[in-house]
C-alpha cells in the first residue's frame, strides 16, 4: 500500500509546474487598514538579527517566554475567499504574523497557499518532492490515510515533548473534554499531530428552518409531528406561491438530514461517511440498516409523489440550484445546520425583504412526543503536523497557545479596536487556520454569555473577541437591519436562535452519538466507494422507479461490495 502511495505521489511531480502556477489563485482584497492594537506585547530580543529555521534552545519559562533569538516557521495553508487583508498587508505580513514575531519571536512565513480544494493535491505534490513545510495542516476533508502514511515513511515529527512541555494548559486541557480525538493521532503512545477540535458538539445537531413571513403569515403553527411539517409545506405551496415543499438537492445530504424525524440516523453517504450505532444485539451498524430507514424512505417516496421535492432535485448540484430557489422564493423550508444566517441571510432578505428569512426549529418526529434526537458525528476539524526535518516544535506551540489566548481565553482584554484588528473580516479563521486549536467548549460558552449581554443590554462580561463579534453583529441586525448580522442573531442571539434549540436537546437527553469517533479506518480502504449504490439506488425509490422494499435487496448488495468490510473495521475497533 505504502509503495503503490508512494509511486501515485511521484507520478504527480510531472504537473508540479502547473500547480505551482496556480498556488495562488484566489486575489487578496483589500480593506480599509484598522487601527493597531492596544494590547500590550513583550519587548523582542534579538530583533536586528536574521529569524533562522536552525534549532534555537526554548527559552525557560511558560509559553509566553519570546525566544532569545528570532526563530522562523515556514507553513503552509489553504487559502479561501475570506482572506481580506488591510491596506500594505499580505499573507506574509498582516496583524497575526506581526503578534508572532512582536510577542513570541517567532516569524511565520508562508511557503505557499492553495486553494482548499486543491490542499491535499499539493501536499502530495510536496511529499512526492521530499519538500514538506516546516508546519501544515491536514484538513478533515483529506484521503483519512495521509496522515498514517505519513507518519510511517517517517515523515512527521514526533511532538510529544514539545505537546507536554510548551504548550499552554488551556490548550493541554482540551483532553479533559475530548480524551479520543488525539488518540488518533497518537502512535505507539507518542503524538504526531496535535487535533485542531471543534466549537463544540452545540454545532452539530441539525434544524428545519421555515421562511420567517410565511410561517408567520401561516398562523405559527406548532410543528411537532411530521404531519404537521406537511401541513405547513402544504400551506407555503397552495397560499404562498412555492414551487415545492422542502429543499433538496442531489446529495441528498439535507434530505438524509431528516431521517431523525423517523428514528434513522443516516452519515453523508455522498462522502462516503456512516452514521454507525447499536443494534439490539450491540454490533455497531450503520444507520441504512436499521428498519427505520425504510420507513423514512416510504416518508420521502411519498414527499416527492405529492411535490414536496423537486421535480429535479436529482440534476441540481450541492449549493447550486437548491440555495438559488431559497433566496428566489421558491420554497420555504430546509433542513441545514445553524448557522443558515450566514449562508442565505443577506441574498435573502436582499431580495425578498427583512421578514424572508428562515427561522430554526427543532426537527418533528412521528408521534410529536418528543423532538428529534441531535445527530452528532466525529468532529474534529482536521490536524497541524510538522515535517520531520522542523527544528523548533516549541516554536509552534507557543504560536498555538498564543493564538488560543487570543482567541478563547478570558485573560485577554480586547478593546473594540483590538477586535476589529484581529478578528475583522474573519481574520481570526483564514490568517490563524493552521495554529487555531479551536475550544471544545467555545460555542456553547459564547451562546450563553452572548444571549445574556442582548437579554440583558449590559456586554461588560464578554470576554473573547469571538463573543463581542457575535454580540455586535446580532446588535447590528436588531438595531439597523444590517443583513451581515443575521447569521450571528439566527445563530445565538434570541431565545428561539439555532443554540437554543441544540441546547434543549443536550438538556433533555435527545442526542445520538456515532460510535465512529475518527474520520475513516485504515480497513475502509479495501471496502471501495460504497456510497454511489446506496445514492443511485436511494435516488431510483424516491422517484418512485423502484419500490421501498427493492433497498433491502440494495443493502444485500452493499454488505457483499465493501459494506461488510466497513462494518466489520468498525467493530474491531470500537465494538464493545
Amino acid at each position: 500500500m505504502k509503495k503503490k502511495l508512494l509511486a501515485l505521489l511521484l507520478a504527480t511531480l510531472m504537473i508540479v509546474s502547473f500547480f505551482a502556477a496556480c498556488t495562488n489563485d484566489t486575489p487578496a482584497v483589500d480593506t480599509p487598514a484598522t487601527e493597531a492594537p492596544t494590547v500590550d506585547t513583550p519587548a523582542t530580543p534579538g530583533a536586528d538579527l536574521e529569524p533562522t529555521r536552525e534549532h534555537v534552545p526554548p527559552p525557560e519559562g511558560d509559553w509566553m517566554t519570546p525566544f532569545d533569538r528570532p526563530v522562523k516557521i515556514l507553513a503552509a495553508a489553504e487559502q479561501g475567499l475570506n482572506w481580506f487583508f488591510q491596506d500594505g498587508d499580505d499573507i506574509n505580513n498582516n496583524p497575526w504574523t506581526r503578534l508572532y514575531a512582536e510577542y513570541l519571536n517567532v516569524h511565520v512565513e508562508f511557503e505557499w497557499t492553495t486553494t482548499v480544494d486543491e490542499i491535499e493535491t499539493r501536499l502530495n505534490l510536496a511529499i512526492a518532492a521530499g519538500n514538506l513545510p516546516d508546519v501544515f495542516h491536514i484538513p478533515r476533508t483529506a484521503d483519512p490515510r495521509l496522515f498514517h502514511e505519513l507518519q510511517s515513511q517517517g515523515m512527521l515529527l514526533d511532538l510529544t515533548d514539545a505537546y507536554r512541555n510548551y504548550a499552554s494548559q488551556r490548550i493541554r486541557d482540551h483532553e479533559l473534554v475530548d480524551p479520543y480525538t488525539i488518540q488518533g493521532f497518537t502512535v505507539d503512545g507518542r503524538i504526531y499531530g496535535i487535533p485542531r477540535y471543534y466549537y463544540g458538539q452545540i454545532d452539530q445537531p441539525w434544524h428545519m428552518w421555515f421562511r420567517k413571513d410565511w410561517y408567520e403569515a401561516a398562523g405559527s403553527p406548532e410543528i411537532r409531528t411530521v404531519a404537521d411539517l406537511e401541513n405547513l409545506m402544504r400551506t407555503f405551496m397552495n397560499d404562498f406561491g412555492a414551487s415545492y415543499g422542502i429543499a433538496v438537492d442531489s446529495d441528498l445530504e439535507w434530505l438524509f438530514r431528516t431521517a431523525p424525524m423517523f428514528g434513522a440516523y443516516i452519515g453523508n453517504i455522498h462522502n462516503n461517511e456512516y452514521f454507525w450505532r447499536a443494534d439490539e444485539t450491540g454490533r455497531l451498524r450503520p444507520g441504512i440498516a436499521f428498519p427505520e430507514f425504510l420507513v423514512a424512505l416510504e416518508y420521502w417516496q411519498n414527499w416527492f409523489a405529492e411535490g414536496f421535492i423537486s421535480p429535479d432535485f436529482m440534476t441540481m448540484d450541492p449549493w447550486g440550484r437548491g440555495q438559488e430557489d431559497i433566496v428566489n422564493g421558491l420554497v420555504g423550508v430546509q433542513c441545514w445546520w445553524q448557522w443558515w444566517g450566514w449562508a442565505n441571510g443577506p441574498s435573502i432578505v436582499g431580495l425578498q425583504n427583512n421578514d424572508a428569512y428562515f427561522i430554526p426549529f427543532n426537527l418533528p418526529t412521528l408521534d410529536g412526543s418528543t423532538p428529534a434526537r441531535g445527530q452528532i458525528f466525529f468532529p474534529n476539524t482536521g490536524v497541524t503536523v510538522a515535517s520531520a526535518n522542523f527544528q523548533n516544535p516549541a516554536a509552534l506551540m507557543k504560536v498555538i497557545s498564543l493564538v488560543d489566548h487570543y482567541v478563547f481565553s478570558a485573560d485577554t482584554p480586547m478593546t473594540p479596536a483590538d477586535i476589529d484588528y484581529f478578528m475583522g473580516e474573519g481574520r481570526e479563521h483564514a490568517m490563524t487556520q493552521i495554529f487555531q486549536i479551536i475550544d471544545p467548549h467555545a460555542d456553547l460558552t459564547q451562546f450563553q454569555y452572548v444571549l445574556r449581554a442582548l437579554e440583558t443590554g449590559d456586554d461588560s462580561e464578554l470576554f473573547t473577541g469571538g463573543m463581542m463579534s457575535k454580540f455586535r453583529e446580532s446588535r447590528a441586525w436588531l438595531d439597523e437591519q444590517d443583513p451581515h448580522g443575521l447569521g450571528a442573531f439566527l445563530q445565538m442571539g434570541f431565545a428561539g436562535s439555532a443554540y437554543a434549540r441544540s441546547q434543549h436537546l443536550f438538556d433533555h437527553g435527545h442526542i445520538v452519538q456515532t460510535a465512529l469517533w475518527t474520520t475513516s479506518l485504515p480497513e475502509f480502504a479495501a471496502a471501495g466507494n460504497t456510497g454511489d449504490l446506496i445514492m443511485e439506488e436511494v435516488m431510483q425509490i424516491i422517484v418512485g422507479n423502484q419500490p421501498v422494499e427493492h433497498f433491502l435487496t440494495v443493502l444485500e448488495q452493499w454488505y457483499a461490495q465493501g459494506g461488510q468490510i466497513k462494518e466489520d473495521a468498525v467493530n474491531l475497533h470500537f465494538g464493545g
